[in-house]
């Protein structure tokens, strides 16, 4: 099965994240379709089954430079409501608690996704530069449930390679 995998990262952690993911998801024969948000159609994510988003929250909560034209089409008013009740997604976010807003980024994306109708496959996960492993504390069980999530979405019973 087709896994897109979409990442919005500024200094390139959550480009690794998303990377990481595209070859664990080849291990558990899975396809991987791997993009920054911005060059990623959004005119196609209405017709995509499953997409993994992975975000980091840059400065003052705000979204990562290649993801900012993804986020502004994400936030138009003239989407309709239920337009991506097609979309099985989740998204895991880099933040660092140290900031006033912690992992704004995912948690507004994860919403927003919600509010056009897409169905949370596995639950949003986020990441804490602060905590004493960095975000893989929270990134390496977050990882073991996607598997998991993802071969119950698509009825795969292969083991991992």
């Amino acid at each position: 099965s087709r896994v897109v995998i979409l990442y919005g990262s500024q200094t390139g952690c959550a480009k690794d994240v998303a990377e990481r993911i595209a070859r664990e998801s080849i291990r558990y024969h899975f396809a991987p379709d791997l993009a920054p948000m911005d060059d990623f159609d959004r005119r196609v994510l209405p017709t995509e089954r499953i997409v993994v988003f992975v975000a980091s929250t840059t400065g003052q909560a705000e979204a990562p430079h290649n993801m900012q034209k993804f986020w502004r089409f994400l936030r138009r008013k003239d989407i309709p409501q239920g337009s991506l009740k097609q979309l099985n997604f989740t998204v895991f976010g880099l933040g660092d608690s140290s900031y006033p807003v912690y992992n704004a980024v995912a948690r507004r994306l994860y919403q927003r996704l919600i509010e056009l109708g897409a169905n949370p496959f596995h639950p949003r996960g986020l990441g804490d530069d602060q905590d004493e492993l960095g975000y893989d504390e929270k990134l390496n069980p977050w990882l073991e449930g996607l598997w998991k999530a993802l071969s119950s979405l698509t009825g795969s019973t292969k083991e991992a390679l």
